[in-house]
């Protein structure tokens, strides 16, 4: 079940198919991640049961997003593994 158009404030399309994303004009178009954005993705990771049992596909159709591709999708879940896997090799911060 996608996630309600209302709940996405990236999306400012004007009704033509500009879904409202925020992609560079690289020859691979990278998409900027706004905070909104990856709350709607750690939202739908939930919705599927967590990270163990969602997979890009599944989360882009629960997202349903137009413009996101898989290809945006298996990069973020890349810099999100990447960042865990510092974060737990660093250990605690003590403050």
């Amino acid at each position: 079940m996608p996630i309600s158009s209302e709940r996405h404030p990236f999306l400012r399309g004007n009704g033509t198919g500009d879904s409202g994303l925020i992609l560079s004009t690289d020859a691979k178009p990278r998409l900027k991640w706004t905070p909104d954005l990856h709350e709607r993705f750690v939202e739908a990771v939930n919705q599927l049961g967590g990270g163990d049992k969602a997979t890009p596909k599944t989360i882009m159709k629960v997202m349903g997003i137009p413009g996101l591709t898989l290809y945006h999708l298996k990069s973020h879940l890349q810099v999100i593994h990447q960042h865990f896997i510092q974060s737990y090799a660093q250990g605690p911060k003590l403050t």
